[in-house]
């Protein structure tokens, strides 16, 4: 179960950002991941631009984790991925948003 995310870096590239972050497990693990967040993903989530991008990603983190199984999240991720997963989605992640408040 995870217990913690944190976001290591930040990196804007032209189309968005680069993430790097892990999950801390109850067990004191650590799991890496890189995350893209591409401009279109956070103006769906964020459509105010209101939200500093770190709390966009660490929403979408927060949601991945409450939906998959810590060992089958891939090391590397692309977030507009979370909409073809779960159906879902682009309604709870700005919820996520909320919650980091």
């Amino acid at each position: 179960m995870v217990i913690q995310i944190e976001i290591l870096s930040e990196h804007e590239i032209p189309t968005g950002w680069v993430f790097d972050a892990h999950f801390l497990t109850e067990s004191g693990d650590l799991q890496p991941i890189a995350l893209r967040l591409s401009w279109a993903d956070y103006n769906l989530w964020s459509p105010d631009g209101a939200d500093e991008p770190y709390k966009v990603a660490e929403a979408v983190l927060s949601y991945l984790a409450a939906m998959t199984p810590l060992v089958e999240i891939r090391p590397k991720l692309e977030a507009s991925q979370l909409r073809r997963m779960f159906d879902d989605a682009d309604d709870a992640i700005p919820n996520y948003i909320r919650r980091s408040f």
